[in-house]
């Protein structure tokens, strides 16, 4: 059995958290619970290095509709 590449399956999943997230805030007028997000954040991590410093943080927002279109994608990807 051949494997699958690994980059369409990234851009499926991105894909669908994109398309998803859109849904999300449209239906959200509509049905509250398609508007709300769970947000997940990881930082700030800092670094100081004497002459320069720097601080990363990442935060990310999924709502019901970004989950439910990445199981979409997948679906796709692995039917294709």
């Amino acid at each position: 059995m051949r494997r699958k590449p690994t980059l369409p399956l990234v851009w499926s999943i991105l894909i669908g958290l994109f398309l998803g997230t859109y849904l999300g805030f449209l239906l959200g007028t509509y049905i509250p619970f398609f508007n709300h997000a769970w947000n997940f954040q990881l930082g700030p991590f800092s670094f100081n290095l004497g002459f320069m410093s720097a601080q990363f943080n990442l935060s990310l927002g999924i709502n019901a509709m970004s989950l439910l279109g990445v199981l979409f994608m997948l679906y796709v990807y692995l039917v294709q």
